[in-house]
């Protein structure tokens, strides 16, 4: 049993044993309000912490994605940053600079620090981009060097706009935690 199992069984146990107490009481017994008011307390205890449990569950995987995130642009920025230094010995075209530099500042500004997720969101949408930019950044790596074509230049635009929708916040329409 994990310790969100643990602590709720707690909680079902307190109002239970709280539970026990007042009906234990005759009506107009001493006490009897006071047994009531903390059966209240326990349920209300229990009430709360059961609203947390979906994010508490959700936990570990938002802190997977958060790091899934974070190594994967690191991962861009390198790709795209040893690219724009193929400039250097020649293997690049200055011209491709244009487009790398933004890449590799984009990148690396992702992969910087971890950035929080939003709390009771979906965070699966954060790997979705995290992955097609990195795509991006190695389809424009292959053209850059000659690998593959310059119209795939097309691709990694269709990239980037894929990877700018996916991780565009949730609207206010769409949260289902406030429901």
């Amino acid at each position: 049993m994990d310790g969100i199992s643990a602590r709720f069984a707690q909680l079902q146990r307190d109002v239970g044993r709280h539970h026990a107490a007042a009906a234990a009481l005759k009506p107009g017994a001493d006490g009897r309000q006071s047994a009531f008011d903390a059966l209240l307390a326990a349920a209300d205890s229990l009430l709360a912490y059961d609203a947390q449990v979906p994010g508490l569950r959700q936990e570990p995987a938002r802190r997977a994605t958060q790091a899934f995130v974070l190594w994967t642009s690191r991962g861009a920025a390198v790709v795209a940053g040893l690219t724009a230094a193929a400039v250097i010995p020649g293997w690049v075209s200055w011209a491709w600079l244009l487009l790398l530099i933004p890449f590799f500042c984009g990148t690396l500004a992702g992969g910087w620090q971890a950035v929080p997720l939003p709390k009771g969101r979906p965070h699966g949408r954060y790997r979705v981009s995290a992955v097609v930019r990195a795509a991006g950044v190695l389809l424009l790596s292959a053209a850059a060097t000659g690998v593959l074509s310059p119209w795939w230049v097309i691709a990694v635009a269709a990239c980037e706009g894929g990877a700018y929708l996916t991780a565009l916040p949730d609207g206010p329409g769409t949260n289902r935690s406030s429901k």
